[in-house]
Parts: structure tokens; C-alpha cells; sequence
């Protein structure tokens, strides 16, 4: 097993700081992430669970792709 490189510590030490007691998994976001783009279309703001959509988002790659799809979904039928 190959040792870590300084630049993936990091990442994981940022990761760890941007914990929060409680995160959704991928399945909650996901049931959230329709509504928290309308809202980002509209620029409204975000209730306490929109919140935790926008904190996953950021940490979750997967999660962030299909929300970027969906933006560009929703953006080009307007």
C-alpha cells in the first residue's frame, strides 16, 4: 500500500473540519435536491434542510454531479 501523498492528508484533514454532527447520507440528499435547485434558480433562501443539501453537495462528488445535471435540466427548459 502505497503512503499517502501530502495533498490527499489534506483533503481528508479539510473533510474531517467540515463534519457537522448531523450530515445527510446520499439518499437524503437526493430526495432534497429538486427542490434545493428551484430554490438556487429563484434565489431563495434555504431552510435548515436545504442547508444540509448545499453542505453534502460540497462534499460529495457523486451527489454534485447529478445536482449539476439537474441545474443544466431545468436551466435549458426555461
Amino acid at each position: 500500500m502505497k503512503p499517502l501523498t501530502a495533498q490527499q492528508i489534506e483533503g481528508i484533514v479539510r473533510m474531517v473540519n467540515q463534519t457537522r454532527d448531523r450530515e445527510f447520507n446520499c439518499t437524503e440528499c437526493l430526495q432534497n435536491v429538486s427542490e434545493f435547485v428551484e430554490r438556487r434558480i429563484a434565489g431563495l433562501p434555504l431552510d435548515e434542510t436545504l442547508g444540509r443539501v448545499e453542505h453534502h453537495l460540497a462534499l460529495c462528488p457523486e451527489c454534485s454531479e447529478d445536482f449539476l445535471a439537474l441545474m443544466k435540466i431545468i436551466r435549458e427548459s426555461e
